[in-house]
C-alpha cells in the first residue's frame, strides 16, 4: 500500500450539484474536428473516451492505475484545445511519477497531494492560496510556452481567496505549484465521477530539449527539496503521486476468511505489545514503519527467548550423568552458557526466538500456500538479500533463513546509508518502489509476531 491510493484520503473536492449535466450518448453530441483529433490522439496514449456530455468529456483512467472498479477522468470541453496542443508536442508519461514529460520543452509535471491521510485536500488548497512566491511570475526572465502553463482549477475557494498558483524562478529552471494542466490531468489522473484523485501539480520548466531520463534526474532533487521546504517553512506536508507497483508487488488478498464469532479475550497481551501490533496494522501508508512495528513486537520477546534457551542448555548440563560439580571444566561449561547468552547479538536473539517460539509447520505453510512468486528469492524486489528462502533446504533451518532475511530488511530500514557496514546496500526509504514491494515481508513478520505472542502465552 503499499500504494498511496487510499480511499479515506481522497481529495474532498465538492462533487456535482443537483441538476448536474446529464450524460448523453456519443451519437447525441457532435464533436468538432479538433475534438475528434484529440480523442484519437488520446487513444494512442491508452486513454479511451467513455462518453460525451454537453459541456465535458468522460475518459477512462490510464491502465497504469490498474485498480479494481472503473476509474474515470472528466475534462471540460473548453480545455480540449490546450490538451490537443500538448498532445501534439509529443507528450509522454513520466516513468518515475504519476505525471507527464514533454522532452522537446524539457518540461515535467507531477501530480501532488497531501502526505497525511487525515488532511483534507481542501485545507492544502486553502493554505496554498494564502502563500506567495518570493518573486512575481511576471518578473520571471524566461518565456515559458503558454501551452504548458494552463491550469485546471478543481477546488472551489472561499470568497476573496484565489486559486493557488505559485511560480518559483531558479537560476536554470523554474518550478510552479498550481492545478494540473489538461494533459497531466487526463493522462495521469483518475477519480470517481467528476471528483479527481489529485487536484494539484508541480511543474518543472527547463525550457530546452532534454531526454526524459535527464529531465527526471534533474527534477528529482528539485522536487525533494521543494517538498521539504514546504513542510519545514510553510507547514505543508505533501507528496508526489506515483504509479502503483506491478501486480506481483502489491499486497496479496488474504484468502483466510475472518472469524464471525467474537469471544471474551483468552490471550493476555502486554499493553506495549498490543499497541505496537495495532499500530503496525494502521501504518498502511508507510510499509517500512509497519514492518518495524511488527519487528518491535518480536524484540519484546528477545530476553524471554534468550533466557529460555540458556536455561534449557543449563538443564542439559546439570542432568548430564557426567556432570561433576567439583570439576572446574564442568563449571566452566555452565559459565560459558551464561556468558554466551548475555553476549548474543540481535541477529542471534532473533534466530533463537523464531526457533523456540514459531511452529515449523505454520512457517512452511506460509511459503507453500501463498503465490509469492520470486519475492522471497535473490531475484525478488528487495535488495540486499543474498540467499533464497527455501523450505526444502536441509542445511539451514527455515527459522534461521527467515530470521536472516527479516534482520537484513530491518537493518536497511533503520541504519543510515553512510554506515560502513551497510555501504553496499542503500537505505530502504518510505514511499519508494522497494517500500511498496514490502507487503509479503510485512505479512511474514506479522505472522511471526502472532506466533511468538501465542507461544509466550502458552508457555507462561
Amino acid at each position: 500500500m503499499a500504494n498511496q491510493d487510499h480511499e479515506e484520503d481522497w481529495a474532498d473536492v465538492d462533487g456535482p450539484e443537483e441538476g448536474e449535466e446529464p450524460e448523453v450518448p456519443l451519437s447525441a453530441t457532435a464533436e468538432s474536428a479538433s475534438e475528434t483529433r484529440m480523442i484519437r490522439a488520446l487513444a494512442e496514449h491508452n486513454i479511451g473516451l467513455i462518453s460525451t456530455q454537453t459541456g465535458s468529456f468522460k475518459f477512462s483512467a490510464h491502465s497504469k492505475w490498474a485498480f479494481p472498479g472503473q476509474r474515470e477522468v472528466h475534462l471540460l470541453r473548453g480545455h480540449h484545445e490546450t490538451l490537443l496542443a500538448q498532445l501534439d508536442k509529443r507528450v509522454e508519461h513520466s516513468a518515475q511519477w504519476a505525471g507527464i514529460i514533454i522532452p522537446d520543452d524539457g518540461f515535467l509535471e507531477v501530480l501532488v497531494g497531501p502526505n497525511q491521510t487525515q488532511l483534507p485536500t481542501s485545507i492544502v488548497i486553502r493554505r496554498l492560496s494564502r502563500l506567495v512566491a518570493d518573486t512575481l511570475e511576471e518578473e520571471c526572465p524566461r518565456h515559458h510556452d503558454r501551452i504548458n502553463c494552463e491550469s485546471i482549477d478543481f477546488a472551489r475557494t472561499s470568497a476573496g481567496e484565489r486559486h493557488p498558483k505559485i511560480h518559483l524562478t531558479g537560476d536554470e529552471v523554474c518550478l510552479e505549484i498550481s492545478g494540473p494542466s489538461p494533459a497531466c490531468h487526463v493522462l495521469a489522473n483518475h477519480g470517481f465521477r467528476e471528483t479527481p484523485r489529485y487536484i494539484l501539480s508541480v511543474r518543472v520548466f527547463h525550457d530546452r530539449p532534454m531526454k526524459p531520463s535527464q529531465i527526471e534526474a534533474s527534477a528529482e532533487p528539485l522536487l525533494d527539496s521543494l517538498l521539504y521546504e514546504l513542510d519545514v517553512r510553510n507547514q505543508l506536508n505533501m507528496r508526489p503521486a506515483k504509479w502503483p507497483s506491478q501486480a506481483d508487488r502489491r499486497r496479496p488478498l488474504n484468502a483466510d476468511l475472518p472469524e464471525r464469532i467474537v469471544r471474551f479475550p483468552e490471550i493476555k497481551v502486554e499493553s506495549e505489545v498490543s499497541v505496537l501490533f495495532r499500530f503496525a496494522g494502521s501504518a498502511t501508508g508507510n510499509p517500512p514503519l509497519a514492518f518495524l512495528s511488527y519487528y518491535q513486537v518480536l524484540e519484546n520477546f528477545f530476553p524471554v527467548a534468550g533466557r529460555r534457551s540458556a536455561l534449557r542448555k543449563i538443564e542439559l548440563e546439570l542432568t548430564d550423568p557426567r556432570f561433576d560439580r567439583r570439576s572446574d571444566k564442568c563449571l566452566m561449561r555452565l559459565l560459558d552458557v551464561g556468558e554466551n547468552a548475555a553476549a548474543a547479538s540481535e541477529a542471534s536473539h532473533l534466530k533463537i526466538l523464531l526457533e523456540e517460539f514459531v511452529r515449523k509447520d505454520v512457517l512452511e505453510s506460509f511459503f507453500s500456500e501463498n503465490p509469492w512468486g520470486k519475492h522471497f528469492t535473490k531475484q525478488g524486489p528487495i535488495k540486499g538479500i543474498t540467499e533464497n528462502i527455501n523450505p526444502e533446504n536441509k542445511q539451514t533451518p527455515l527459522a534461521h533463513q527467515v530470521a536472516e532475511r527479516v534482520y537484513r530488511i530491518r537493518n536497511r530500514i533503520v541504519h543510515a546509508k553512510d554506515d560502513p557496514k551497510y555501504q553496499n546496500t542503500p537505505a530502504l526509504l518510505p514511499q519508494s518502489d522497494e517500500a511498496e514491494a514490502l507487503w509479503p515481508d510485512i505479512d511474514l513478520v506479522r505472522l511471526l509476531a502472532c506466533e511468538v505472542i501465542l507461544s509466550a502465552q502458552v508457555r507462561s
